[in-house]
């Protein structure tokens, strides 16, 4: 029997729709999401500074902040970045569990700092 896990295919921060896929599946295709890193940072940052702002539901917040991690992440990967920032995008979009009020704003005050501060490099 084949596995079953969430796929969030996102357009820009607003519209999202979260679909099903075999799970291999969804790892093989995550490069075809994968955005340019400048677009992906545009969006951390946009992600990050809504949760300071409060500017939605705790769930709303969670799902931007979490969507513009794993895309991050996915931009990182893809394009050969190595950043703090994709370091921590990485780390965090690949933990079980969901992230409690104080560690989104905790996170999204690190993310804008190192978004900011990041000079970004190529391995």
């Amino acid at each position: 029997m084949r596995r079953l896990i969430p796929s969030l295919v996102c357009s820009g921060l607003s519209l999202c729709a979260l679909t099903w896929a075999p799970q291999g599946q969804a790892a093989a295709d995550s490069w075809r999401r994968a955005v340019p890193y400048p677009q992906a940072s545009s969006e951390t940052k946009a992600a990050a500074v809504a949760v300071i702002n409060g500017a939605g539901s705790e769930e709303c917040l969670r799902g931007k902040l979490s969507n513009a991690l794993l895309q991050l992440s996915n931009s990182c990967d893809v394009n050969g970045q190595s950043t703090s920032a994709c370091e921590l995008a990485g780390r965090l979009s690949g933990q079980d569990g969901e992230l409690s009020v104080g560690e989104m704003l905790s996170t999204s005050r690190s993310l804008l700092l190192m978004l900011e501060g990041d000079t970004s490099s190529t391995d």
